[in-house]
């Protein structure tokens, strides 16, 4: 049994128990006020990015005719650059500011939807989907970094759960409507992300320079919401926890961090390449666009309640071998979801009521295993780093890594198998196995004595 070494439990002790100084330091700390307009940013700029890098899916296939192939391509390309995006979040957010950053990154993402509206040819707007999904990996790390800015005691979980339910729910409802969207009217799916992102860029700024205005007057004077653009922490008192010095605590902490972190990317694995799959699946093309887009977004309402659900609650703070359990209902789900009812002997209609009540049932659980395990990534990364975008940026490149792994291997085991959707769903469920075996062993060798998590 593998213990942390004494340097790592006490650098994670210091991260947790910020030290005073001698003199006062300008504290980087949103106000209640502030919080809630990240909230109102994050929800408003989430349509735009579900229609743009999730719908875009339906787009493709109503469009261009596309297959799984195509849009697991497209998926794989997207999720490199989402990766290289995510992972310079960091430098930019230092350089610019955090609340800097979101203005620019939202202008160009309004750019670059406007620029779709107009293009008809598909290397065109996977071009121009590139560039999207590059910038907007850069805003996600920036949001995360300043809802976690020094809460009060105890209420980092509460504010991320507030965060999650807030993205989730709304690319949920935007993601159910992208079939109506297409249909009544497509050129709204890249309108709305256009208009969404310039008035979010807009309201940013404003309230950018009106607090700078404020600060120049006097008023706050010591405080500045946007610079610098890490932290400065110096409240005596930890983040999120009682006792957050606690050896037993940490090594717990850093046994759930190193978990969800191996299974963050099989997460987005399944979830990219279910966007990509699910517009070809027999029940789903045989339903009108509406009612498909409606059925294929369950998952994403079972993970709005999840997030709901875990945001009100402690109990997996302290249960790290629960991902494990996590893990497996994901790779159970997706193959229950991805199954084909032409693949059995006597093929049934696939619009009966049963498989329909099937594919709902198994979506409620992919959610709630999603929905755990995002959670558990984003807050174990966030307490133990003092809300820095640099770890918000591991996050969001882990969901990258995921997003090009799982649409990358599915496409080229489809070219391999001759087409066969088989093979691509073969291989996804591979990758999300070799996950689940990962998470197990490091469950089994990092168990501190004692562990709490049983």
């Amino acid at each position: 049994m593998n213990r942390p070494a004494p340097e790592t439990i006490a650098s994670f002790a210091r991260a947790d128990v910020p030290e005073l100084t001698s003199a006062p330091q300008p504290v980087s700390a949103p106000a209640h006020s502030g919080v809630l307009l990240y909230y109102v940013v994050e929800g408003v700029s989430t349509v735009g990015v579900a229609l743009m890098l999730s719908g875009i899916y339906f787009y493709t296939t109503r469009r261009f005719g596309w297959g799984s192939s195509e849009n697991f391509q497209l998926a794989a390309v997207l999720g490199v650059i989402y990766v290289l995006g995510a992972m310079s979040a960091h430098a930019i957010a230092t350089r610019l500011g955090r609340r800097a950053t979101l203005v620019l990154t939202y202008l160009v993402m309004a750019a670059c939807a406007g620029a779709a509206l107009w293009l008809t040819s598909p290397r065109l707007l996977v071009i121009i989907l590139m560039v999207y999904s590059g910038v907007s990996a850069v805003t996600w790390p920036a949001l995360e970094s300043l809802v976690s800015s020094d809460p009060p005691p105890g209420r980092l979980a509460r504010r991320l759960g507030v965060y999650n339910c807030v993205w989730s729910g709304s690319g949920a409802l935007t993601f159910a409507s992208v079939g109506y969207v297409l249909k009544h009217w497509q050129a709204g799916i890249f309108v709305v992300p256009a208009v969404v992102h310039a008035g979010i860029a807009m309201v940013m700024w404003a309230s950018r320079t009106g607090r700078k205005a404020r600060d120049r007057g006097g008023e706050n004077a010591t405080v500045s919401p946007a610079e610098p653009a890490e932290p400065a922490v110096v409240v005596p008192h930890p983040p999120d926890a009682q006792d957050a010095a606690e050896p037993e605590l940490l090594r717990v902490r850093t046994l759930a961090l190193w978990m969800s972190r191996l299974t963050l990317p099989a997460t987005f694995v399944v979830i990219s390449s279910l966007l990509a799959a699910m517009p070809t699946l027999p029940l789903i093309r045989r339903l009108d666009p509406t009612a498909g887009t409606a059925l294929a977004s369950v998952w994403m309402m079972a993970r709005w309640v999840g997030f709901l659900m875990l945001g009100t609650t402690s109990w997996w703070h302290t249960r790290p071998r629960a991902l494990l359990w996590a893990a497996c209902l994901l790779l159970a789900a997706f193959l229950a979801i991805t199954f084909r009812p032409d693949w059995l002997p006597r093929s049934p209609d696939v619009a009966t009521r049963p498989w329909v009540a099937w594919l709902i049932a198994w979506q409620i659980v992919l959610g709630l295993a999603l929905g755990l395990i995002y959670s558990a990534s984003l807050y174990f990364g966030m307490v133990l780093s003092e809300g820095s975008t640099e770890h918000g940026g591991y996050h969001e490149a882990l969901i990258g890594l995921g997003t090009v792994i799982g649409p990358g291997a599915g496409a080229l085991a489809e070219k391999m198998g001759g087409g066969s959707p088989a093979w691509g769903v073969a291989a996804v469920a591979g990758i999300i196995a070799a996950s689940v075996v990962a998470c197990g062993y490091v469950s089994a060798r990092r168990a501190p004595e004692g562990d709490v998590s049983r």
